[in-house]
């Protein structure tokens, strides 16, 4: 396949799925968690975004998947899919969590000068980020829903009634990566009660027995944040090196000491969106 293109962090859910679908089907990929300019000055910062070869670039994971290979899914799976991200608003509760959580995510490429300046310039990726959701915390009057477990029980059923290994039959679909990759976003930053739900309420066993399929199957995966929470457990991804970590918090506390100006570009990609 022509070289493929991908930005996006892996604590984004729809990022996840992209990278967990390249690498189901033994895709390499260039990642990059900063926005290349033609994709910030055409949709700003939200991801995912990835390009094959000389085509344009897609911004939607499933439709992303779609031109891997993957069988599109209907607009009623999708709703469902993206349900189960209720509660992970709570990854920005603590802001010394959320933002220690981006620094800690590694950025591979050769040159040691690229890695350097985008562990610099993700942290108003990170601003960005958290500003969303604290807006979106900010227009609810809750921003949990009654009950973490209901998310999940559409999924547990259609396991119920099935006996194939995956959503997709004998091999992940584009559901199973969607609903794998929203459990790597909650295990990124993780929300206890969120958590624990997960691992232990009574009314999902078969949605825990997939996980760990799904676990086994990506086991050599690296951005494989629930490794360390579900069974088989294994090692958690390989976190940033010292040196790009104090890049990352030199980032930050530039973006703080002008804050003004951090702030007026947040707000003019905002309302881009």
């Amino acid at each position: 396949m022509s070289r493929v293109e991908v930005y996006g962090a892996s604590h984004s859910p729809w990022v996840q799925a992209v990278l967990l679908g390249l690498h189901y089907k033994e895709i390499e990929c260039e990642q990059t968690p900063v926005p290349p300019l033609s994709i910030l000055f055409s949709s700003g910062i939200m991801m995912p975004a990835a390009r094959i070869g000389d085509a344009p670039w897609g911004l939607d994971s499933a439709q992303i998947l779609q031109s891997l290979g993957y069988e599109s899914i209907s607009k009623d799976d999708l709703t469902r899919v993206a349900r189960t991200w209720q509660g992970v608003l709570h990854r920005a509760d603590n802001p010394w969590k959320f933002f220690r959580g981006f620094s800690w995510l590694s950025t591979p490429h050769p040159s040691i000068m690229v890695r350097a300046l985008r562990h610099i310039l993700r942290p108003f990726v990170t601003f960005y980020f958290f500003t969303i959701i604290k807006l979106a915390v900010m227009s609810r009057k809750s921003q949990s829903p009654t009950s973490f477990t209901d998310q999940f029980l559409h999924w547990e059923k259609k396991l119920q009634h099935s006996e194939s290994h995956y959503f997709g039959g004998e091999n992940p679909s584009i559901i199973d990566l969607q609903l794998f990759g929203i459990i790597q976003c909650h295990c990124s930053i993780p929300y206890k009660p969120l958590i624990e739900t997960l691992q232990s309420d009574a009314s999902l066993p078969k949605y825990r027995a997939w996980i760990a399929r799904m676990q086994v199957t990506f086991s050599d995966y690296p951005h494989l944040f629930s490794s360390g929470y579900f069974q088989p457990y294994s090692a958690q991804p390989v976190q940033a090196k010292l040196w790009e970590k104090s890049a990352f918090w030199a980032g930050t506390g530039a973006m703080i000491a002008f804050f003004p100006v951090t702030l007026m570009l947040i707000m003019i990609l905002l309302l881009r969106r």
